[in-house]
Parts: structure tokens; sequence; C-alpha cells
């Protein structure tokens, strides 16, 4: 990991001009990054009300990237339509690629891993976002060495917040199922000590099938489920499923504008609807 940051910082020092700003893809990652530079500049979001998946870039998405010194993002795995700008960008740098995150593999709709695979929804994992702001604090510390002990020490207030957030949610002892729409919600798994027992289609834009809604009933663990699902899951596509606990979540914490109080406020929606659900 070491020796894949120091190849990014001397590739970065190569090429850069230190007055250029830091661009950053997707909203969640723009959130921490906005905690690790705050004082010092503010980082421009490059995909505005868009997802990483569906992106429309014009012109001026184009003239950002070329004008900026440092461009994050998540990566090809995630943010397929940014690959052509940014893969061989000198001055972007690809979390996913990085080796500075635990990345999991993406799962089935029965719960399997599957191989050469990576869920990419990787800042929901407390752990995962400190380890992306320090990463953050490190290569901007090298871009503005006189700003350093500034990033470092937003860094560290930013894992001591996210840290103690994470420790106030996880307050039972028992493993909590819950099914989802699209699993995209297995990085908080350990910290709300969660189960997964299942998801009803493996692609959010395509609607489940009478074979997967048969399996999840009849494997159902709870008599009343929690089922996470993104905001455009139509009662038609569960209703199905039996007695559930509906609860719209969005894991890109789109209306939030700060990391940990956005988590927060994720993660508590997320434990009141498995903590609704009942044998």
């Amino acid at each position: 990991m070491s020796r894949f940051f120091a190849f990014c910082v001397f590739t970065l020092l190569s090429s850069l001009s230190w007055s250029q700003a830091v661009v950053v893809s997707t909203h969640p990652i723009y959130l921490i990054a906005q905690k690790i530079t705050q004082g010092v500049e503010e980082p421009i979001l490059l995909l505005k009300d868009q997802s990483g998946h569906d992106v429309t870039l014009t012109p001026a998405h184009r003239k950002t990237i070329q004008d900026a010194s440092l461009v994050i993002w998540l990566g090809p795995q995630h943010e397929a339509p940014l690959n052509k700008l940014l893969a061989n960008n000198p001055s972007a740098i690809s979390i996913l690629e990085s080796g500075i995150i635990q990345a999991l593999p993406q799962r089935g709709v029965r719960g399997e891993s599957l191989k050469s695979t990576v869920d990419t929804h990787v800042w929901l994992d407390p752990n995962n976002a400190v380890r992306i702001g320090f990463f953050i604090a490190a290569l901007r510390s090298q871009q503005k060495p006189e700003h350093r002990a500034e990033y470092w020490a937003n860094a560290q207030k930013f894992a001591k917040d996210m840290l103690v957030a994470a420790n106030k949610l996880n307050v039972t002892s028992y493993t909590k199922p819950y099914w989802s729409f699209h699993d995209a919600y297995q990085y908080l798994e350990r910290s709300l000590n969660l189960k997964f027992a299942g998801a009803l289609t493996s692609d959010p834009h395509m609607a489940p099938t009478v074979t997967q809604i048969k399996y999840l009933n009849d494997s159902r663990p709870l008599t009343k489920m929690c089922l996470l699902a993104e905001g455009h899951a139509s009662r038609n596509q569960y209703q199905k499923l039996g007695e559930i606990e509906f609860q719209k979540v969005d894991e890109s914490m789109s209306g939030e504008g700060d990391f940990v109080v956005g988590w927060s406020n994720l993660a508590q929606e997320v434990q009141k609807c498995v903590l609704n659900a009942r044998k």
C-alpha cells in the first residue's frame, strides 16, 4: 500500500499546478473531502445530482477535470462513464484501486459472494470513511505542504467524530436480519450488527422475479421483515412479500451536507427498520 501511495504522490507532484482545485466525483466522497479541506479550500463536486452509474458529461465537466490538480473518484467499477477521461489522467486517483480501503465482493440475491467483483459502496463502512479521509489529507498535504497541519488535524477530527457516531449505534448484542430491494448496504452490517437475508433483484433497474419473491417468502427468518430500498422502488414490486417494514434509504446521502450527520441519519433509519421487524 505504501509503495502505491508513494507512486501516486510522485505522479501528482510531477505534473501539478499547486493553485488548482481538488475535484471529487460523487457526493459521499465529496462530503468527506469537505471535512478534510475545511478552513483551507472548498473541493468541487463533479457529478452534481448524478450517480456514478448514470453520468451525462458536459464540456463544463471536462474543463473541471482538466483544470484540477487532484481528481478523486471511486473508480471504473462504480463510475464507468468516467473511465475514458480519468483512467490515464495523472491527476486522478481511484479510491477502489488505491489499496487504502477494505472492499467486499458483490453478493447475489441470495447472499452468495460473486467472484471477481467489488461492492463499490465502500464509504458506508466507518473504517473505510476514516481511511478515505486520511488518504485525502495525505495527498493534499503533498500538494499544499504549507497546509499540512490543517489537513491532518481535520482528518483526525473526522476520524474521531465518525467512529464515535458509529459506536453509538451498535446497541444490540443480537444479529438482526433484513432484506434489501438491491444489495447496497453490506458495509453497514458490521456497524449495526445486521445479517443480509436476501435481495429482491441484483439490479435496481430490474423488477424482481416471481422465483426470487418465493425464495424470500419461503426462507424468511422473521414474520415481519425489514426491507431496505432505493427511493424509486414502488409497492407493486414488493407487495407479494407479505408483512414487511419498508424503509427508503439513500446510500449516496444525496440530500446531506455533512458526512457524519448523513451517515448517522442513514444508519438510524436502517436501525429503526430492523428493530421494528418481529418474529
